[in-house]
């Protein structure tokens, strides 16, 4: 990195988000400003760094949230502008690049350094090592959900300009860089340093837990290997079992970010959207909906409001039948606003300004823990996991009943419809959590079954929702070369929504 990055950052942590999901201040005592101008706080960079994720639960740089879509949670209230699937068709990674994973690569340079790493601005951010390991875990992180949006991407030569002077970077397959993640993820977990520390005021997710991050790059490993079980499941297997023996978030370990009252959360500030003045434009699909009712599921009561943004509903807010939602892909507006005015409401306290949104929550590992001990990946007890998983679930939303859930929903004897109900219950856990995991649960294994709308079908021709998004204008005309050769080789020549990424062998159409 050659440029004084001292104003953006300085900018960026003023109106950052708190740290995870306790609040460990606004960031108030931090020193803005780098030792040296000419060079990049280490720590600074993995603050910065850290407010693009957020885009995972549901994109805050446009009024279409399609991740919270394709993953089945939210609908239109106001009008049908999204419901066709066809308004946001393209993703751009930039800012992940730009100002995300380059600046975490550029905290593993500075450490790594003899050079750099035993200067201040190195230094305040904790042990060389646990800089290392931590940025390297987020960065893996970042990439792996990248490519499972978009597909093959840069990475063996990405970030290589200004060492090995390349600027057009080839795509690379999604098998080679889930092989490269991890083997990254391996060396980043053997580097971590239980006698050192990281400053937690600035690790906005765990501040400075180092056994906390320890368990999110496992688990991160774990998210991986399991999409392996169809395309390879020997490799998948081989991984997780490591992965899994190193040990993956449990309960109370969630990765996740509270945010600020100067950044406000999706649901809140998108589109100048508010709870309070009754005007947010979406709320909660049928889809969704319907699921929690048929599995008298008092997650429903957390989620969502009979006295919301869309008024008040007749009804006991403990009656299942109270509560109804919307159809993402109806014909058109007086179809929206028919069933908007039944509807329930996002619950307020995914609204507020300083909501808290999940990226990886424990119930989700601990879920994908229990589907590797089904298929025989792991010695293990895939019911207890199972368990354990629902647990970690009502706990982080706050559900009362588990004990009686737990009884009513035992997981199944038979094998195949075992794996079913846990990534169901994956679903029925995953909302306002990271909902390209949710996304990708559908793509390979098809639950929720989730077929387009007759409307949709006639917008894009296809009866179900889309596998990837396509690539960014950028990516076709800064690295054209490269992007037309990525498109032909895995592709076909075709930079489709519904080409299926490597791991997604079966269609889901």
């Amino acid at each position: 990195m050659r440029t004084n990055i001292k104003s953006i950052l300085a900018a960026a942590l003023l109106t950052t988000m708190v740290a995870g999901c306790a609040k460990i201040g606004d960031f108030g005592d931090i020193n803005l400003s780098p030792n040296s101008p000419s060079q990049p706080n280490t720590a600074m960079l993995f603050t910065y760094a850290s407010l693009y994720p957020r885009n995972f639960v549901m994109t805050s740089v446009s009024y279409d949230p399609w991740p919270a879509f394709y993953a089945g949670y939210l609908a239109e209230c106001k009008n049908n502008q999204y419901g066709g699937l066809t308004t946001t068709v393209d993703f751009n990674t930039a800012g992940y690049y730009l100002y995300c994973m380059k600046h975490l690569n550029e905290i593993v340079r500075l450490a790594s350094d003899p050079e750099t790493n035993t200067e201040s601005y190195v230094a305040e951010f904790g042990s060389l090592d646990n800089q290392i390991a931590i940025a390297t875990t987020y960065k893996c992180f970042i990439m792996m959900t990248l490519t499972d949006i978009l597909g093959p991407l840069p990475y063996s030569e990405a970030f290589k300009g200004e060492s090995d002077d390349i600027w057009t970077p080839k795509f690379d397959s999604q098998q080679d860089i889930y092989t490269a993640l991890n083997q990254e993820l391996e060396a980043a977990y053997a580097k971590f340093d239980m006698d050192g520390e990281i400053n937690g005021k600035y690790d906005i997710f765990y501040g400075g837990d180092i056994e906390k991050w320890k368990k999110f790059n496992a688990t991160v490993r774990m998210l991986m290997a399991i999409k392996l079980s169809d395309v390879d499941p020997s490799t998948g297997k081989t991984r997780f079992a490591k992965a899994f023996a190193d040990g993956g978030l449990e309960e109370g370990d969630d990765f996740c970010f509270t945010f600020s009252q100067t950044t406000n959360a999706w649901l809140y500030d998108v589109g100048n959207l508010d709870y309070a003045q009754r005007n947010l434009m979406f709320t909660v699909s049928d889809t969704f909906v319907e699921a929690l009712k048929e599995y008298k599921d008092p997650r429903l009561f957390t989620y969502c409001d009979l006295n919301g943004y869309l008024g008040a509903r007749e009804g006991d807010p403990k009656d299942f039948n109270a509560y109804k939602g919307v159809t993402l892909g109806l014909p058109g507006n007086p179809d929206v606003l028919a069933m908007a005015g039944a509807a329930c409401s996002v619950a307020q306290k995914y609204c507020e300004k300083t909501a808290t949104y999940g990226l990886i929550t424990a119930a989700r590992a601990l879920l994908v823990e229990a589907e590797a001990a089904q298929r025989g990946w792991i010695s293990a007890s895939a019911s207890s996991l199972y368990e354990a998983g629902i647990a970690a679930s009502f706990a982080f939303t706050d559900a009362d009943g588990l004990d009686a859930y737990i009884a009513a929903h035992p997981l199944p004897s038979d094998g195949a419809e075992a794996i079913k109900e846990i990534v169901m219950q994956r679903f029925l856990d995953g909302f306002m959590t990271d909902h390209i995991e949710v996304w990708a649960d559908w793509r390979r294994t098809n639950v929720p079954e989730r077929p387009s709308t007759a409307h949709q079908v006639s917008e894009n021709g296809h009866n179900c929702y889309p596998y990837r998004m396509q690539y960014y204008d950028t990516d076709k005309t800064s690295n054209k070369a490269q992007y037309d050769a990525c498109i032909s080789t895995f592709f076909g020549g075709n930079d489709d929504r519904w080409n299926r990424l490597w791991w997604d062998t079966e269609d889901n159409e």
